[in-house]
């Protein structure tokens, strides 16, 4: 593997946690936020105790089996890992560089696969590389949601005018 695909398999992998570990803080958050409001609505005159009581239920469960927040901090420290490589780069060796990334690999989260090609094209765009395809409707609408929708760079041309 050459430096310059070491270089951007580590900054794709960097890109892929930290859209998930955003994702998955905003899922757990809105959950959380959503579980106060349906606590606090004991308190409102709605006669329709059952349904707040079974959306509760639900997201309680949601939350218990999916551990959204847990997940979230698997890969905010996976992504710390990774910057932390970023930054050392320049300065190690291609050996040493491949053997970090391989150490650091071994403890990958596990991302969403929706996220996996935005976070290529993301990483593409910052190589200026050519990206191959565009994203669909589903890895657009998660790309957003993570916060890590890709933008096109402008050509040097657009820039100067």
């Amino acid at each position: 593997m050459s430096r310059d695909d070491l270089n951007f398999n580590i900054y794709y992998s960097y890109i892929l946690e930290r859209m998930n570990y955003t994702l998955l803080s905003r899922i757990d958050k809105c959950i959380t936020l959503v579980l106060i409001v349906l606590g606090f609505s004991v308190f409102a005159p709605f006669s329709n105790y059952f349904f707040f009581g079974v959306v509760v239920a639900a997201l309680s469960v949601f939350q218990l089996v999916y551990r959204y927040g847990e997940e979230a901090g698997i890969s905010k420290e996976q992504m710390k890992q990774y910057k932390k490589l970023l930054v050392s780069a320049p300065s190690l060796s291609d050996e040493e560089l491949q053997a970090q990334y391989i150490s650091v690999q071994n403890t990958d989260s596990n991302p969403w696969r929706t996220l996996e090609h935005p976070a290529y094209i993301v990483a593409c765009l910052y190589f200026d590389l050519e990206v191959k395809r565009d994203m669909t409707w589903k890895e657009c609408m998660m790309s957003r949601l993570s916060g890590g929708y890709p933008v096109e760079r402008k050509s040097e041309e657009e820039k100067n005018e």
